[in-house]
């Protein structure tokens, strides 16, 4: 879904992304709901995940148990 058509929400990085700025995602949360992009390719729109799905995203990246690349 391409973001130019959606109401202005408040994205913000999410602190797993790298500091070295290469791999950067940015998370939305309108309404409960979890919005997931690429900060380099805005433009091509976001993923909307649940929020328990995004928690257990986060826990195993923590965890070193999903690999990110």
């Amino acid at each position: 879904m391409a973001d130019e058509y959606l109401p202005a929400v408040q994205w913000f990085k999410c602190s797993y992304s790298s500091q070295a700025g290469g791999e950067c995602v940015e998370v939305a949360r309108p309404n409960g709901a979890v919005w997931v992009r690429d900060s380099n390719h805005r433009g091509e729109g976001h993923m909307n995940v649940t929020p328990s799905a995004w928690r257990a995203f986060v826990r195993g990246v923590a965890s070193g148990r999903v690999g990110v690349e």
